[in-house]
């Protein structure tokens, strides 16, 4: 008989990489899987999600809150009220990047309560604050309010995960992170699926555009990118970017346009459909991938599975496993980050060797969560 799981994922809202992990966890053999969440929005979503019992557990003007980056700090009291019927399932897993596991507060199955980490508050650990204080926030009240925030936020974390008998995280950078903040010495790291086989029918072509496929947010430095552009594209006029993918941010993304207006031969595409989104891949000359400090990072090693050259980088949960590769060009975080850019897109295009072999990650997620539920619980 299969064991019964509560899962809880604090908004299913985009196409991104928390929502295909929940997705791959519901495809478990061996467990039965309900799904617990504070918002369902299924137009934004993977359209999978319409198979499965999706529970929304806050109320309806939440969803609003949670398309804004400080307004989040709502969902800290609506977790004190969130109740999950706990007693009708034999193990409870917390798909969290941070804020989701303070529902353990009420929520907790004594020798059966999991997390599976993306990673620690990305808004509360050290290297992120100093980068929003410098990047995102730029007077002294949004200063403020942001680091009180935190140390409150870090307070709460702290005791939330007392509650969390086994931890499994996405990369050796988060679950760095939680061993920095204290939080866990032992755990697992698996890391997430990466859905490579779309990839391996694709004629691949050679277009004249570079490609960058990232949500339209602050953290994914796709500003940093038109910056490079702007001075990239006056070297090599008869080249083209192309931004792809959804909308998280509205404000950002409208700046980016805006910045955009100015520069030559640059595309956006919003919201791609999955056909596209191959094409795109598969007709791209490199993928270029700035996010930072990406917590794993799938888009790599999608490019990679298709064929494409990688220019990338080189901090972030997706490193350790891609360095080394011929077809990968990594640009050192730092002040002179830009420049680092440019000087590996140039190298790329002079480089005569053929980059073009295909790189997979075993695909067997699944199992290995099946693996470290089954080893760590005591239900």
């Amino acid at each position: 008989m299969k064991k019964r799981v509560a899962l809880f994922h604090p908004w299913i809202k985009s196409k991104g990489g928390g929502e295909k992990v929940v997705l791959e966890i519901l495809k478990s053999k061996k467990y039965d899987v309900d799904v617990y969440t504070w918002v369902y929005n299924p137009s934004k979503t993977f359209s999978e999600f319409k198979k499965y019992n999706i529970n929304v557990i806050a109320p309806k003007f939440a969803e609003r809150f949670s398309r804004y980056f400080l307004l989040r700090s709502i969902f800290l009291p609506i977790s004190f009220f969130s109740k999950i019927p706990l007693e009708k399932y034999d193990l409870f897993l917390i798909s969290t990047s941070g804020l989701a596991e303070i529902i353990t507060f009420r929520n907790y199955k004594k020798g059966g309560t999991f997390a599976y980490v993306h990673t620690p508050l990305r808004a509360a650990t050290k290297d992120i604050i100093k980068w929003n204080l410098n990047k995102r926030y730029k007077n002294i009240f949004s200063k403020a309010v942001y680091l009180l925030s935190t140390r409150i936020y870090n307070l709460l974390e702290r005791r939330a995960w007392k509650n969390i008998d086994w931890a499994i995280f996405n990369s050796e950078l988060s679950f760095k992170r939680a061993k920095d903040k204290k939080l866990v010495e032992n755990a697992d790291v698996i890391y997430p699926p990466v859905d490579v086989d779309k990839f391996k029918k694709i004629n691949i072509k050679e277009g004249n555009y570079f490609l960058c496929v990232s949500r339209f947010n602050n953290n994914k430095r796709q500003d940093l990118l038109l910056d490079v552009w702007k001075k990239f594209v006056k070297m090599y006029p008869d080249k083209k970017l192309i931004l792809a993918g959804g909308i998280e941010n509205k404000r950002y993304y409208s700046r980016l346009k805006k910045k955009a207006a100015g520069i030559k031969n640059i595309e956006f595409i919003v919201s791609p459909s999955d056909k596209k989104i191959v094409n795109l891949y598969a007709g791209c000359l490199a993928g270029i991938f700035v996010p930072y400090q990406e917590d794993f990072g799938i888009v790599p090693f999608e490019f990679l599975a298709a064929g494409k050259p990688l220019i990338a980088v080189d901090k972030g949960g997706y490193v350790n496993l891609i360095k080394g590769l011929p077809q990968v060009y990594l640009a050192r975080e730092g002040d002179n980050l830009e420049q680092e850019l440019i000087d590996n897109m140039k190298r790329f295009l002079k480089d005569s060797g053929n980059k073009k072999e295909r790189f997979t990650l075993p695909n067997n997620f699944v199992k290995e969560i099946e693996k470290s539920l089954k080893r760590h619980s005591s239900r």
